[in-house]
């Protein structure tokens, strides 16, 4: 059995208009782990949040959430670490990634909006790129798995992914289309808050580092922030898109 948790970054809405409050992108991330690594990946997990307590003084209650290290807008617990501090947690995550989930494999998907300036909706768009990966994945391994996520529109995803398991229309070199179920998801997505999920709070680090790399922004250069992504790349899912150095999806 394996276990994907995933976190999203962006809002699902049609692309950034002047006044809208839109974001320009929206992305979805996966961390696919197996249920036989779950505790192993939790006491590390532990271990790397006691040495961020001691180092930085991030007390282990205190949600990691990447947006709030780079610019503190609800998490007043961060006010008391000096951003350069902060810039150091979000890093250190992410090296530690590869490191406390070194059996796991990671899915991307990135959508970049301006590339589709007619489309509304996007969470549909990148979370059925997200199942039918995810999917494939179990079938290569001939194995079952669920879904855990952040707290997001459940109706939305659950009707997504029970639709998928019916219909899934791939692309074919032989016909135009073929159906494969995405059969090997078990249970409807299971929704947590992200405060209360080690593992779900590492994804949110994923999904924005994800977004930094790819729409970088010249003041957090200096703190490499467009550069931690790139600490993930030995457990990235790579097959995932053919067409991408790290495997992210696109389309």
């Amino acid at each position: 059995m394996y276990l994907m948790y995933v976190d999203e970054s962006g809002d699902p809405g049609k692309c950034v208009n002047i006044g809208s409050g839109n974001s320009n992108h929206y992305s979805v991330s996966g961390l696919i782990i197996s249920e036989s690594d779950w505790y192993k990946n939790l006491e590390k997990l532990n271990k790397f949040r006691k040495h961020l307590k001691e180092r930085y003084g991030l007390l282990l209650k205190t949600e990691i959430h990447a947006s709030e290290l780079i610019r503190i807008s609800k998490i007043k617990e961060y006010r008391r670490i000096r951003k350069m501090d902060r810039m150091k947690i979000l890093g250190e995550v992410m090296e530690q990634i590869p490191v406390i989930f070194d059996t796991s494999k990671i899915i991307n998907i990135f959508l970049d909006k301006s590339i589709y300036p007619e489309k509304e909706e996007f969470q549909t768009f990148a979370w059925s790129r997200l199942i039918q990966r995810y999917d494939t994945c179990l079938k290569s391994k001939k194995e079952n798995g669920i879904v855990i996520c952040d707290d997001t529109d459940e109706k939305l995803l659950r009707n997504l992914l029970r639709k998928m398991r019916v219909y899934n229309p791939v692309p074919s070199h032989f016909t135009e289309y073929y159906n494969a179920p995405t059969d090997n998801i078990i249970e409807d997505i299971f929704h947590r808050n992200s405060q209360h999920s080690y593992f779900i709070q590492m994804v949110d680090a994923i999904t924005h580092c994800l977004f930094r790399k790819e729409m970088p922004k010249s003041s957090l250069k200096k703190y490499g922030v467009d550069r931690f992504f790139g600490y993930l790349k030995p457990i990235l899912l790579l097959e995932a898109s053919k067409y991408d150095e790290f495997g992210i999806v696109r389309k």
